[in-house]
């Protein structure tokens, strides 16, 4: 009889090597804390330190969850009924929430942002607050020829009543992974090893002295969730971060902000509130997703012209068309293809603002469509929220 046996480097191929690129990979963490009934995920990226700090108020991970969920591959306990967050999160009053990071590849993809992270979490459930779970990996660690991945230890402390580890608590975790990787060492690793323990030494994120800086989502007191603090980062960071003179809103900008619809009018309270912060100096902090930096409801009563309306299930729309500050003509549109016959898509709202292509033709006052069209040429294009099976399009004029 024969086995399977698992290589470590497993673990890179299902996390870094599935993700296209650091935005998809904090885009999968902000789905994570959503996906834990988180309401706030914050990120404080601390470029002089590269440093990059994920906190959120989630409902947090015991040690067991820890061990066995977040360490296990190919866990579906975010889905499995009876188990998992939804049951806990019903029994704790919360509203359900469908579920954005489905392919649960979010935890491994934290090695596209990083090679090596700080995992800190808390849990809320039923009986209380649970202990604080701190662990330490360092993803090269899964590069190692020949290491199967049962080799490879992930050090792991708890701490009570809401304390958070301090500097020679991370030292000794940080000194446990390099007592096991002396181990793993050998003629054929040399050169990785010889980058795992440059990347060790690089690691010196002190929880307790960040929280100092850091207002909440916090893990002390009455605080829970789940944090990451990852370091070094990668150096592609910056560039899907920094503004190019006369570009378009770089891509994770993109992906961020539009994480949720605040646009069109009525739209749902979003669920959870992000938030990025670019530390670029100790006196230079840019806000990457704060309030008015994306289309807003102002931004789309504003505008020109409004479309808003319903398509049947028969492709028939019935709605009102608003030119100008005309008053709203109701409009019935058949759509004679149908013969009958519902279509694939199903019925859809529709709810488009449209602002014209030139000023003179505008009633916008000069500066209101000068703003208008800077956020059009910045962030335009389209984005989709899966959250409300809706999507809002945003189309900047060539």
């Amino acid at each position: 009889m024969a086995r399977f046996t698992t290589r470590a480097r497993t673990v890179e191929m299902l996390g870094r090597q599935q993700i296209a690129g650091i935005p998809t990979a904090i885009n999968e963490l902000f789905k994570n804390a959503h996906d834990a009934y988180a309401d706030v995920v914050e990120v404080d990226y601390y470029r002089p330190e590269q440093l990059f700090v994920l906190r959120d108020d989630g409902l947090g991970m015991t040690l067991d969850d820890f061990q066995d969920k977040w360490l296990a591959l190919g866990t579906d306990s975010k889905i499995v009924s009876g188990g998992g967050l939804d049951e806990i999160a019903e029994n704790l009053g919360l509203e359900h929430r469908t579920v954005l990071g489905a392919k649960g590849i979010g935890r491994l993809s934290i090695a596209a942002i990083g090679p090596q992270v700080l995992i800190l979490s808390r849990a809320h459930r039923e009986n209380g607050l649970s202990e604080t779970v701190a662990a330490f990996v360092n993803w090269t660690m899964f590069s190692l020829p020949g290491v199967n991945i049962e080799d490879i230890e992930i050090p792991i402390q708890t701490y009570q009543n809401g304390t958070l580890p301090t500097m020679t608590d991370v030292d000794r975790m940080v000194s446990a992974v390099s007592s096991n990787l002396q181990q793993l060492r050998n003629d054929e690793n040399k050169l990785i090893a010889d980058l795992i323990d440059e990347q060790l030494e690089e690691f010196l994120a002190d929880p307790s002295e960040l929280q100092l800086r850091l207002d909440k989502p916090t893990l002390t007191e009455d605080g829970c969730g789940t944090h990451f603090y990852i370091q070094p980062v990668d150096e592609s960071l910056n560039p899907d971060i920094d503004i190019v003179d006369g570009g378009k809103a770089p891509i994770l900008w993109r992906m961020l902000i539009g994480f949720t619809n605040t646009m069109v009018p009525g739209h749902p309270t979003p669920v959870i509130t992000p938030e990025f912060r670019d530390h670029r100096s100790a006196e230079i902090t840019d806000e990457i997703i704060s309030e008015g930096n994306f289309f807003t409801t102002g931004d789309f009563e504003s505008a020109d012209h409004r479309f808003r309306g319903e398509f049947d299930e028969f492709g028939q729309f019935q709605g009102d068309i608003k030119i100008y500050d005309n008053e709203p003509i109701k409009h019935i549109v058949p759509w004679p293809e149908a013969r009958g016959t519902p279509t694939e898509c199903g019925p859809f709202k529709i709810d488009l603002a449209y602002v014209q292509g030139e000023a003179r033709a505008s009633r916008l006052p000069p500066e209101e469509y000068g703003r208008i069209q800077r956020k059009l040429n910045f962030f335009g294009g389209l984005y989709i929220s899966k959250r409300y099976q809706s999507f809002t399009v945003r189309k900047s004029r060539p």
